[in-house]
């Protein structure tokens, strides 16, 4: 309860630092260009400035220590050698400062965990640390800039938060130009003490923030950052986030498939999908991502309808369109007999709409051919047009009047779409935006950004129909000790307990028992290796299928005396009939808590790495979602007129295991069911083979 509180306490104050009305700087001249900002900006508070051996800087008049301070400062920027920034911190939080940004840099990002635990000592339970390692914060909408160097002087009435674990990435964000109204620029660094869901939480509180911006590196509290994005989603404010640091050799080592299959990309991504966070693969699709989801009404659905003046443009449309998952609705034959009346003769009534140059400089006809366009049903419209920086205007000028008639004329969310990054002026997109019409720069990167919309929209739509967002994980420390693994009848005799239906058979020691059990189940049956250290049996050459005699099973177990670890053997009744073979794996991560993957299963487990993670706790609906985003759905489906599979079945199997992973997950470190079976519609699936470990 004392770290909640602290928690709490931490973030009222840094809700006070954003808002300071008064600032101290603490360093020499590389504070000079923090409190210049200030005025540039037009921040209206107090200004305060700590050095002992200067008398003023940058105009203001310097006292020599935080204990002269006239007040506690409801901010402080903080620019000096470690060890004297641990100790103005400490006497800062001892006069009640409640906030401070650590400009200072020198602590774990080159590796001194020391320093900055001492750090973060100083600070005590309700300092609100931003930082270390960090340029600060900037306050657009309020005027409030506790940062190094110049960020812009705009000043929305309502914008994006800008959130990075990175300082030249926030420079980069807010000085690019995109036309994204920005409201919050907040670089985090090292994290020390406050943590990224820390921020979302307290400028989630802020009316005029219309969307988050995340630039992340890696999480420290995923169970906090999912009660954060769970509040942005009750308040209708997107998340868009662009993920670094991931990679190959990010993978983690593990006994089962499933750890090796698994790593930290594949579960970033779980999780972002489970809050309904977009993710953006690069920084340019990050930028129009949130100026699609956060400066006009939000598409519906995928269905985009298109007007260009090229027939190259609508060509690469189609490309595009079918490379980010974008509908193009083509017009009825109704809609295509309006069309023809107000389109040129040369075009064709289609989507994408190519009016050809014939309607080049007509607003009135650019205008009504894509209205008429719209009478087929669509989600939002769009013009294509690259728009020269040099250009005065003139034959440009009437498309985009056309555009801003077609807003005018329409409920749906508008945009115009530039070929390349830099083809529309400033001074466009601020007339544009002015009238509700986004623009989107560069082609590759719009469609992309419409395409994570769409999908945004599906999952917000899904997430409201199951109740919100389910923010708890199921979270479980490490035993520390070594990992175990269980031999596949202890790992079956669990899956028996949690309901799972398996295979009729036995363990038994020898070839003779063998036989006499193969006789008692009834041919074919199958016999395996079995031995805590005999983990994966088929590439040992432990696995023997549809035998059909005594003589058979006492051939194949001969075979198998000398696999090593080998210390019995499991005889069971052969599963057949199955129309597909699933994995279905768990695993306990150490941030996200127990996830599960589902995916094509059986010996091509690995070769084919079609799967999908989820995070615990599961709904159904997850498990369905996740069955059908796999490129095996079709097996599953009747592929090319053979049976469906008992999704149900699946479906039940897969929650069972989960309930069971809840209930044992301080114990199990990983799970692999490969491959579960999966039978005809109404009759079931089977767990064949199974390994649990325990750490």
């Amino acid at each position: 309860m004392t770290e909640t509180n602290d928690r709490a306490q931490r973030r009222a104050n840094l809700r006070r630092g954003l808002a300071a009305r008064s600032i101290a700087f603490i360093g020499g001249s590389g504070v000079e260009h923090a409190i210049q900002y200030c005025h540039e900006l037009g921040y209206t508070g107090r200004l305060h400035a700590v050095n002992p051996k200067r008398s003023s800087i940058a105009g203001v008049s310097c006292v020599p220590s935080v204990f002269d301070l006239p007040e506690p400062p409801e901010c402080s920027f903080i620019a000096v050698t470690p060890e004297i920034a641990i100790d103005a911190v400490a006497d800062l939080a001892a006069i009640g400062a409640p906030s401070a940004v650590m400009y200072t840099a020198g602590f774990a990002e080159v590796g001194d965990q020391d320093l900055q635990r001492r750090l973060r000592e100083a600070a005590g339970p309700s300092l609100a640390l931003v930082g270390p390692n960090c340029i600060g914060t900037v306050n657009y909408f309020d005027a409030v800039p506790v940062a190094i160097g110049n960020h812009g002087v705009e000043r929305p009435a309502k914008g994006v938060a800008v959130i990075a674990q990175s300082g030249t990435i926030t420079i980069n964000l807010v000085g690019s130009d995109r036309s994204l109204p920005i409201g919050y620029l907040l670089s985090i660094g090292n994290q020390a003490v406050l943590g990224m869901a820390d921020y979302v939480d307290v400028v989630l509180d802020d009316p005029r923030v219309t969307g988050l911006v995340l630039y992340v590196e890696g999480l420290n509290d995923a169970q906090a950052f999912a009660e954060a994005a769970a509040k942005a989603h009750a308040r209708g404010v997107p998340i868009i986030v662009l993920k670094a640091g991931v990679s190959e050799m990010g993978r983690k080592i593990a006994l089962s498939h499933t750890g090796s299959m698994t790593g930290a990309s594949e579960l970033y991504d779980a999780f972002f999908e489970r809050l309904g966070v977009v993710r953006a693969e690069s920084f340019t699709e990050l930028l129009e991502v949130a100026k699609l989801l956060t400066m006009g009404p939000m598409p519906k659905g995928n269905r985009l309808s298109i007007e260009t003046c090229s027939g190259t443009d609508a060509g690469y449309c189609a490309d595009l369109a079918e490379r980010y998952g974008v509908a193009l609705p083509q017009p009825s034959p109704a809609v295509q007999d309006a069309l023809r009346k107000v389109i040129p003769p040369i075009a064709t009534p289609a989507n994408p709409l190519d009016v050809t140059m014939m309607q080049w400089n007509d607003r009135a006809g650019q205008a009504t051919s894509l209205i008429t366009l719209l009478q087929e049903p669509t989600d939002a419209a769009a013009l294509i047009i690259n728009y020269p920086t040099n250009s005065e205007g003139s034959t440009y000028d009437p498309a985009i009047e056309a555009m801003i008639h077609v807003r005018a004329a329409t409920d749906l969310p508008c945009y115009v779409i530039t070929n390349l990054p830099e083809g529309a002026p400033r001074r466009v997109r601020d007339t544009m935006a002015k009238h509700g019409v986004v623009t989107l720069q560069g082609f590759e990167d719009a469609f992309a950004a419409f395409g994570r919309a769409a999908r945004f929209a599906a999952r917000r739509s899904a997430l409201d129909a199951q109740g919100g967002v389910e923010s708890r994980l199921v979270l479980a420390p490490n035993g520390g000790g070594e990992a175990k693994g269980a031999d596949e009848w202890a790992s079956k005799a669990w899956l028996r307990t949690a309901g799972v239906a398996l295979p009729e058979g036995r363990r038994v020691t020898d070839a003779e028992d063998a036989a006499r059990t193969a006789e008692a189940l009834g041919y074919p049956v199958v016999l395996k290796g079995c031995g805590a250290r005999l983990l994966h049996k088929t590439e040992a050459g432990a696995v023997a299928l549809n035998l059909g005699d005594s003589g058979a099973v006492r051939a194949a177990a001969a075979a198998m005396a000398a696999v090593p670890g080998l210390e019995g053997f499991i005889v069971e009744r052969m599963v057949k009939g199955a129309v597909a073979e699933l994995i279905v794996g768990a695993r306990r991560d150490p941030l996200f808590g127990m996830t599960i993957t589902l995916g094509a299963g059986g010996v091509l487990t690995e070769l084919l790495r079609d799967v999908q993670t989820l995070i615990l706790p599961l709904r159904e609906a997850d498990v369905r979602e996740a069955l059908h985003r796999l490129r095996s759905w079709p097996l599953l489906d009747g592929f090319r007129g053979r049976p469906k599979g008992d999704v149900d079945a699946v479906v039940a199997a897969v929650m069972a295991i989960a309930k069971a992973l809840e209930r044992d997950a301080r114990r199990i470190a990983e799970l692999d069911v490969n491959p579960l079976m999966v039978l005809p519609h109404g009759q079931g699936v089977v767990a064949v083979d199974a390994l649990l470990v325990s750490a």
